[in-house]
């Protein structure tokens, strides 16, 4: 019984590494099972930034890492507000946001679709891509706390005076 598991164990392995492309970012190439799909600039290990580049030179992904709260080096401050990756998608004005590195973000443009044969962005996955993944991160930072405090002091009492705080939206 135990050999029937491994074996079904290894044959699950197998099939799923076999289906699963292979992305390499190489001497500024943006390599897919070996065959050059994109180019880049940046997308190195310290780049906050990374641009994705079609074969006519025009850049059409830029990703740009979104730190909370530049003094803190853990993944959530203290705050609850994480750190991210804002996906942008060049000449559609549509952005999606990630926690994942450049390239398993590289691998979800390719595995979505989103570039089209002829290098430009399919609009129609993009839009798609941004309706899987949106944009969480920065519309709950945008939430933030709305509060309005007012202090003022009171003159209506001179012997006594006291302060009037009143918190609203």
């Amino acid at each position: 019984m135990k050999s029937f598991r491994a074996i079904f164990i290894l044959v699950c392995l197998v099939a799923f590494s076999a289906s699963a492309q292979k992305v390499k970012l190489k001497k500024g190439d943006v390599l897919v099972d070996e065959a050059a799909w994109l180019k880049y600039d940046g997308c190195g290990g310290w780049d906050s930034v990374c641009s994705l580049i079609n074969a006519s030179g025009e850049e059409i992904v830029f990703i740009k890492f979104i730190q909370s709260e530049p003094s803190t080096n853990m993944l959530f401050n203290k705050y609850g507000d994480p750190n991210y990756y804002e996906v942008s998608f060049l000449g559609l004005n549509r952005k999606i946001e990630v926690r994942e590195f450049f390239k398993d973000i590289i691998q979800i443009l390719y595995n979505g679709k989103v570039v089209a044969a002829d290098g430009t962005l399919d609009e129609d996955r993009v839009n798609r891509l941004v309706e899987k993944y949106g944009t969480s991160f920065s519309d709950k930072l945008n939430r933030g706390n709305n509060n309005t405090v007012i202090i003022r002091e009171r003159d209506d009492d001179d012997d006594n005076p006291r302060v009037n705080i009143s918190i609203g939206r």
